[in-house]
């Protein structure tokens, strides 16, 4: 009776069972008592409501509902590269950290910055300039998390799972339907390095 239970509770929440992991000695906030690991899913996240996730470590996006994965599918990060032309300089990083949606944006049109420019060795057009306007480069949709950077899709497929964005995170087509259909404004996301 005893085996058929423990094999009922395996059956029934395999997620759960198959990523416990022991505490470690530099793990400050680790407790041993039924500590589990949920791939994609930061211990300080939220275990209700819609919740995103971003590994940069593994370059992985997760979608999550009341602590359950809905959908995960690999993500393009941060190329962590430098660009420097005079006195400016950009560092294409993914920020860490916990954040929220602020808008969703159907079509997006990308806005083109002077780093844009410069990295392609082209002349730097005037603010207004409808050069900078380029529609279809982010996809169908797009997340605001503020500051720039954005969850949105792609026209570089190639580029999914690979650190080669300028700090945005781009989800293949599928992902980002899903991700955006379910995201409302004030949906948390959190961005981390797993192990």
């Amino acid at each position: 009776m005893k085996k058929a239970l423990l094999i009922a509770i395996l059956v029934l929440t395999p997620q759960l069972f198959a990523q416990s992991k022991p505490c470690r000695w530099y793990q400050f906030r680790c407790s041993e008592q039924n500590e589990f690991v949920i791939e994609g899913l930061p211990p300080d996240a939220p275990r209700s409501g819609t919740v995103i996730t971003i590994d940069v470590a593994r370059n992985r996006a997760y979608l999550f509902k009341d602590g359950q994965l809905v959908r995960k599918s690999k993500a393009a990060t941060g190329s962590e590269k430098t660009l420097i032309k005079g006195d400016d300089e950009w560092v294409f990083h993914t920020p860490r950290g916990h954040m929220k949606v602020l808008h969703k944006i159907d079509d997006p049109v990308w806005r083109k910055p002077d780093w844009a420019f410069i990295e392609a060795g082209e002349p730097v057009p005037p603010p207004d300039s409808p050069k900078r306007l380029v529609r279809g480069k982010l996809g169908k949709h797009a997340l605001d998390l503020g500051e720039g950077i954005l969850i949105h899709g792609t026209d570089d497929p190639d580029s999914i799972g690979q650190r080669v964005s300028h700090g945005c995170i781009r989800l293949p087509d599928s992902m980002l339907e899903t991700v955006y259909h379910s995201a409302k404004v004030g949906t948390d996301v959190f961005i981390f390095d797993g192990e």
